[in-house]
């Protein structure tokens, strides 16, 4: 397994520059195709989501949602070039419409997506990516740390599908580039298998060190960045709460929490 196809979303302002870069360095890492994505929201899907009737939009709201959406669509198309060239290693889509649901769809035919943050803290596309594409999604704060990223890898372990699909989602990271890898796991019933995954990872290539840490679902995210902050990890891999999100706010939102939180990029499951 490896990452043939990966999608970057440049729809997402707040570092911009500094995803591309390290979606190019991927792309180069496995030999991957690298598409930039950017899509816009169309002035009739800004209305519906304002609630408004398009016969008491002016003219004039249409003509200005539309001049920025070139706007945009420039920057980003501009930007990427810049970062990525023109050859048939990299290729340039844009859209109209939901944005959220026009990257998703694209997303689908890409082996991994490199999405970013809201400067503000919020989640935003990253999040409804994690629920609409089955496909990895790498999420990088706002401020991207200089530097690899999947060199020191603190992967996180509970036992449960969506970490054993995250682990199985990382290889191709873990297998080619990681140096340090930290396999984590928070209170006794997630540690139960804890040594059983490392042994299957171990199957893999990939050598990793068993980490068993104290605590409850509460507090695991907060728990796991501070690992990660200790062991001057530059990956989190973990397991996103997919359809489940009920589940997820019962075992206090470790995915929410690191989804708004994480000083450094996290790869969540597909």
């Amino acid at each position: 397994m490896t990452y043939q196809t990966i999608l970057v979303e440049l729809v997402t302002e707040a570092g911009t520059e500094d995803r591309l870069r390290v979606a190019e360095g991927l792309a180069r890492r496995f030999g991957a195709t690298l598409i930039g994505m950017h899509a816009a929201t169309s002035p009739v899907e800004m209305m519906a989501q304002c609630g408004w009737a398009v016969g008491y939009v002016g003219p004039d709201l249409v003509d200005a949602q539309e001049k920025a959406n070139v706007e945009a669509r420039t920057r980003a198309r501009e930007t990427f070039r810049r970062r990525c060239g023109d050859d048939a290693t990299s290729a340039w889509r844009a859209a109209e419409g939901d944005p959220a649901r026009l990257v998703a769809a694209a997303a689908r035919t890409a082996d991994l997506v490199v999405a970013g943050r809201d400067q503000d803290g919020g989640a935003g596309l990253a999040e409804a990516l994690l629920t609409t594409t089955g496909v990895p999604v790498l999420a990088f704060p706002p401020e991207v740390p200089a530097g690899e990223t999947g060199r020191s890898v603190l992967v996180a372990w509970n036992g449960s599908r969506e970490s054993a699909r995250a682990a199985h989602d990382a290889l191709p990271l873990l297998r080619h580039g990681a140096r340090e890898i930290a396999l984590c796991a928070i209170g006794e019933e997630a540690a139960a298998s804890l040594d059983d995954a490392a042994a299957m990872l171990a199957r893999h290539g990939v050598r990793c060190e068993p980490v068993r840490l104290a605590g409850g679902d509460a507090d695991a995210g907060a728990l796991l960045l501070a690992e990660a902050t200790a062991r001057h990890a530059d990956l989190l891999v973990m397991g996103a709460y997919g359809h489940a999100r009920l589940r997820e706010m019962m075992f206090g939102g470790a995915t929410r929490h690191a989804l708004a939180r994480a000083p450094i990029p996290v790869l969540f499951g597909g």
